[in-house]
């Protein structure tokens, strides 16, 4: 049986979702990590042993972390009210955010972040781009607008159980969820709205409704074209909220085009000696004799290669 790692799987981490499971998730312990500055390491510790754990499967052909920047976002200037009752970022978890920057250069893993996009654009975009070279896309995440990019060839990982279970995301899973196909998640959203983004939808339109015209058109710009044949109290609602519904659109719609970039797709390449470093500066002793064999075993293995080369070359 082909591993994963064989077929050439990709994968695509929201680093934002992984950092706040991990804050969130270790606030009840009675005294929290900190580093040699005595800034709170609780979220740095889950992150790095997600991504620890996930390296040493070697399930992965790559494994890339996306993020987001905490300033302007292009959604909001089209919606300035675009997730405007979210709770502020939590102060210990601020400084968290860019010591995550620090470890995943230190480790050698590919990150990727750009202004005024979120991380969920910069997905579509590393998305596109692998399903175009022919590789294989899962992307973990718990943003159910990633649900759109749900494909023959890309699945969602989500984890929102308290075990940490992972379930997978297909086709057959967004249909049961929203009742629609992936590529009708930002249309049903344009017309329903989503409160967990502050984003409203069409009064008094029920869902059983949105979804009937969107078997029936099979996107907003065909429900629009064909507004004369749809039910006159409905169509009603869809003209009076016509402009929330194409700004919905827009605002619910990943963009996957973005000028980020050569991508780095290649095998994954711990640096475990760089990561022993950063482990040590952060005061995170409890990875540290784990790494550092990792990193005896690294160098022994390039050791053992080169002597091969060289035995050859000698020849």
């Amino acid at each position: 049986m082909n591993t994963l790692n064989e077929k050439r799987t990709i994968l695509i981490i929201d680093g934002y979702h992984l950092l706040h499971k991990g804050y969130y998730g270790t606030l009840k312990r009675k005294k929290l990590a900190t580093n040699r500055e005595g800034v709170p390491i609780n979220a740095i510790y889950t992150f790095v042993a997600k991504i620890n754990q996930l390296v040493k499967k070697n399930n992965y052909y790559s494994i890339i972390v996306t993020l987001d920047m905490d300033e302007g976002c292009w959604r909001r200037e089209l919606y300035p009210e675009y997730k405007a009752k979210r709770k502020e970022t939590p102060e210990d978890l601020v400084p968290q955010k860019q010591i995550i920057r620090e470890f995943l250069t230190a480790a050698n893993i590919p990150w990727y972040e750009m202004p005024r996009y979120e991380a969920d654009d910069i997905i579509g975009t590393i998305n596109r781009i692998a399903l175009k070279l022919d590789y294989d896309v899962h992307i973990l995440s718990n943003d159910k607008d990633i649900f759109q990019l749900v494909g023959e060839r890309t699945t969602v990982i989500t984890n929102s159980s308290k075990d940490d279970e992972h379930i997978l995301i297909d086709h057959e899973k967004v249909v049961e969820k929203f009742g629609c196909h992936p590529s009708q998640v930002a249309d049903i959203k344009a017309l329903m709205g989503d409160p967990s983004d502050n984003i409203k939808g069409v009064r008094y339109l029920h869902y059983a409704q949105a979804i009937d015209l969107l078997n029936k058109y099979g996107n907003i710009d065909n429900i629009f074209e064909h507004i004369d044949e749809i039910n006159k109290n409905i169509s009603k609602r869809l003209n009076e909220s016509k402009e929330l519904i194409l700004t919905n659109k827009k605002i619910t719609t990943i963009q996957d085009r973005l000028p980020i970039g050569r991508v780095n797709l290649k095998p994954i390449r711990v640096n475990w000696y760089g990561l022993s470093k950063f482990l040590k500066k952060q005061k995170m002793w409890a990875y540290v004799a784990d790494v550092e064999k990792m990193a005896s075993e690294s160098r022994n293995k390039k050791s053992k290669v080169n002597k091969i080369k060289n035995e050859h070359i000698s020849k």
